[in-house]
């Protein structure tokens, strides 16, 4: 398997915009003091990090706010613990840092919840996904893992794909990282590789900010969840946010949000 680190990196559309609109999202100053959901009340607010620049989970709107899936989750949380959500939207790389670093006191952030993640941070049970999927150029006849086998397939360095696919693929296939999901797809179309693993989202959003291109996607492989995450020093939020996310799900709001921005109903999630 290739290991594969490009000089120069390519940008794609939407991709490349929302992560530089994420450091022009009016952010957050307030320090994360406040561990308990108490506290949190006391203070009146808590200071939630949300993804940028991972449609639909997170975008920037035309106002220049943070906005997407994360977002109105966020939203939900605080609305449920009766405080101000201030919403700090995080590039990818920057969200387990903030969280570290005290700038927010939790991540609602699109993050898999991952066991090398799992050895700094603190994950609830999950609150949405998305599909794992391979993107292809469209001559590419494949309907499934085994007929990748024998084909380069890019995918984002140390990401849920890259674990999963790592685990998954048939013997023969050849795994190539690249540094995130714009590049991946770039490879795709220059033909650097055959495909790319990406979230179904992320596909739909590439191709449909490049009306013409020669890719598609070819099919899903696997159901990735999203979780929020903590610091180890606050198992007591830990505790209410698996109470609350059990009681969104049972009482279909978190299925509203999944269908507000993905079409589709909440998929049956794990628990833990």
């Amino acid at each position: 398997m290739d290991e594969h680190n490009p000089s120069r990196r390519a940008a794609l559309g939407a991709l490349a915009l929302g992560t530089a609109a994420a450091a022009a999202v009016t952010a957050s100053t307030t320090t994360a003091s406040a561990s308990t959901p108490e506290e949190f009340t006391k203070r009146g607010s808590i200071a939630i990090g949300v993804v940028s620049g991972v449609p639909p989970f997170g975008i920037v709107n035309e106002r220049g706010e943070a906005s997407g899936y994360d977002v109105d989750v966020a939203n939900l949380i605080a609305k449920y613990m009766g405080v101000k959500a201030e919403i700090t939207a995080l590039a990818p790389p920057a969200r387990i840092p903030a969280l570290q670093a005290k700038r927010v006191d939790l991540l609602v952030a699109t993050l898999g919840p991952t066991p090398e993640r799992a050895k700094t941070i603190v994950f609830p049970m999950p609150y949405s996904a998305f599909r794992m999927s391979i993107m292809g150029a469209n001559d590419l006849a494949a309907k499934s893992l085994a007929d990748l086998a024998g084909k380069r397939v890019a995918v984002p360095r140390g990401s849920p794909q890259d674990t999963t696919l790592t685990r998954m693929a048939m013997p023969g296939t050849n795994i190539v990282r690249f540094d995130d999901d714009a590049i991946c797809a770039q490879a795709v179309f220059s033909r650097q590789v055959d495909a790319a693993a990406l979230p179904d989202t992320t596909v739909n959003q590439i191709l449909g900010q490049n009306k013409g291109a020669n890719a598609e996607l070819k099919f899903a492989f696997a159901l990735q969840p999203n979780s929020m995450a903590v610091r180890k020093d606050q198992m007591e939020l830990h505790q209410w946010l698996n109470n609350t996310i059990w009681f969104m799900k049972n009482s279909g709001e978190l299925d509203e949000i999944s269908k507000k921005w993905l079409n589709a109903p909440l998929p049956e999630l794990p628990v833990f």
